[in-house]
């Protein structure tokens, strides 16, 4: 039986809001095109999808608290659909569907002004060595925003809270005619788990990036668009 909330549709990409639910991945599609409309200052709004666990029942607790989310989610969230579904033994399976806001500065900064929590930031790299090889590099990372939105889940109840670090898988096409060349670690791509990768992407590439060190940081791909 599904089940399907408006209420519910805070949760979009923040998959930890109530103890033991768990996401499994965020699944953000980007391309090439998206990377250079936010470099030459454009706007881009990127496409998940998310599906995790929660144990919980929808009792009428539980609902209580979520109506009390969802006026906090309003100010934050932008949710495409958003489907639940009762679990083979416990608890309800979530997949959600939305946009993430891509944007680009040069030092990486982020302006307080933007309401997502999390966002997909391109800057100039500024790594010397072996990195300096790329110009810029790709992150997913939360926003000044963040400290807010988490403050006011714990608000409704203490034991609330959003997980400031991710797992990304990243589906990256690349659309542009010249060369698309990337560098990134502690990734798995076509069922290998690397620690390092280096790599020309011809056509499209996917990346998964979680667990281990992604429970402490998030996800940094550098890379260079060369004509």
């Amino acid at each position: 039986m599904i089940y399907k909330f408006r209420y519910l549709f805070f949760l979009l990409f923040f998959p930890f809001f109530l103890i033991s639910c768990k996401s499994e991945l965020v699944e953000l599609e980007i391309s090439t095109d998206d990377i250079l409309d936010v470099i030459n200052g454009g706007n881009a709004d990127i496409e998940f999808e998310s599906v995790f666990s929660l144990i919980s029942e929808l009792d009428d607790e539980t609902k209580m608290q979520l109506e009390k989310m969802e006026i906090v989610a309003e100010k934050y969230a932008s949710i495409d659909d958003f489907d639940v579904t009762e679990g083979e033994y416990l608890g309800l399976n979530i997949s959600v569907e939305g946009e993430i806001p891509m944007i680009y500065n040069s030092n990486g900064s982020i302006n307080s002004s933007i309401s997502s929590p999390w966002v997909l930031l391109v800057s100039d790299n500024n790594f010397l060595g072996s990195l300096s090889d790329y110009k810029y590099k790709l992150e997913f990372i939360t926003t000044p925003s963040y400290t807010a939105f988490d403050g006011e889940l714990q608000n409704i109840n203490f034991m609330l809270t959003a997980d400031k670090f991710q797992p990304v898988k990243f589906k990256i096409k690349n659309k542009h005619d010249g060369t698309f060349e990337i560098f990134t670690g502690a990734v798995e791509t076509d069922g290998e788990s690397l620690t390092l990768l280096e790599t020309i992407v011809e056509k499209r590439i996917s990346l998964t990036m979680k667990e281990g060190i992604y429970n402490k940081t998030n996800q940094v791909i550098y890379f260079n668009i060369i004509n």
